[in-house]
């Protein structure tokens, strides 16, 4: 749908959404020796040491979830279509916390916490893919 609301791309965020299209995951990671953490969502400095040298590196698009709930009757009208779905939020391999959607639509709910997952990249509109996740093993 072309209702649908995307991201507002910013020098910033620009390489993060870029990669998306090309289905590979990047992170920043702060160039800091004493730091070195990985860092999402995309900024102008680091979070944990406020170092200004941050690189994007692909990472490896993994993680777990650490909570959940399913959306039943979503706020904006392009999505009611897709309804009932799973909002995730994910541990990354790397560190950082991530919120998104799970591509699977119906899941046993009991196990879902905890339970590995895969970034995969969706068609959100005809001109940008977004991370999903989907259950890992399956």
């Amino acid at each position: 749908m072309s209702d649908k609301p995307v991201p507002r791309l910013t020098a910033i965020n620009r390489p993060f959404f870029e990669a998306c299209n090309r289905d590979e995951f990047l992170l920043q990671q702060c160039g800091n020796p004493d730091c070195g953490r990985f860092v999402y969502f995309p900024r102008v400095c680091c979070p944990y040491c406020q170092g200004g040298d941050l690189t994007w590196q692909v990472a490896s698009g993994r993680g777990k979830i650490v909570t959940f709930t399913r959306i039943h009757r979503p706020q904006h009208k392009s999505f009611f279509d897709e309804a009932p779905y799973y909002f995730i939020a994910v541990e990354l391999e790397e560190g950082p916390l991530m919120y998104s959607r799970l591509e699977e639509k119906s899941v046993a709910e009991i196990g879902l916490l905890g339970h590995p997952v895969e970034a995969v990249f969706v068609d959100h509109t005809p001109q940008q893919k977004l991370p999903f996740f989907r259950l890992a093993g399956r």
